[in-house]
Order: structure tokens, then sequence, then C-alpha cells
């Protein structure tokens, strides 16, 4: 897990964990995964997601804050099979390639469309905002 995540997804094997150096594949689930990186911070998925939950006066598609490196967000709900969770922080820029669809393009400059509105990135990317304004406080 040392690499720093730019999105991971599910795969018919597992989960797909990308990095800065490329894919692999890891034959876990998706929450168990997410779960192993919020326990490294003492905490787990549901205890970071009912916080965020909280804060956010909010109950769906919610961000999940691993740590000051790792924040997570799904772009469709975890229940959803094709759902994919992207770390905020490696998204260098975003933009509309369709109708329905949008290209992530991250630090490292690798690029990766997915199925999801350019609104619905940009109510993501406001909510974090809004978690990390109130981590600054």
């Amino acid at each position: 897990m040392g690499d720093i995540v730019n999105y991971i997804k599910r795969h018919e094997e597992g989960i797909e964990v990308n990095t800065e150096n490329g894919s692999k594949i890891l034959n876990t689930s998706l929450k168990k995964y997410i779960n192993k990186l919020c326990m490294k911070n003492l905490s787990t998925y549901d205890g970071r997601r009912e916080a965020l939950s909280m804060l956010l006066g909010e109950n769906n598609n919610i961000p999940i804050y691993v740590d000051k490196e790792i924040i997570l967000y799904p772009v469709k709900s975890i229940r959803v099979y094709n759902t994919v969770f992207v770390n905020f922080n490696e998204v260098l820029s975003v933009k509309m390639v369709g109708i329905g669809y949008t290209k992530f393009i991250f630090t490292n400059l690798s690029e990766v469309k997915l199925e999801v509105s350019i609104h619905k990135v940009r109510k993501q990317h406001a909510r974090i905002q809004k978690i990390l304004e109130y981590l600054s406080d």
C-alpha cells in the first residue's frame, strides 16, 4: 500500500488500485481495502463515513478522509458495482468529455474516463473543500 493512490475500483478478481506507478489487482473488496487504509489512522470506513455525513449534513456518496494524502470520493454509491473511488489530492484536472462522462487527469499525468457527470464531480470537490476548511480551523 505504499504508493500514492489515484483511484480504486472493483475488478472481476477483486479490486484495481491505480497508483502513481500503474495499476495492480488485489484480491479484496473495495470496502475492506478502504477500511484497511483508515485503520492505519485508528479509524474505520464506517466511522469516517458517519462523522463526515454528520459534518456535511448529507447521507449519500460521502467522501472518506483517510489522511492528509488520501481523500477518497465515490463517483457512485459504494453499492453500485462500477463505482470508482477517486483520490481528490491526486486529481490535477477534470474535463467533461461527453454527457455523463468526465476525464480525470492525475498529478502523474495519467488519465481515466469515468461515467460520472462533471456536475457530480464538482459537487464532491466542494464537499471536500468544506472538510478541509473544517480541519484547518
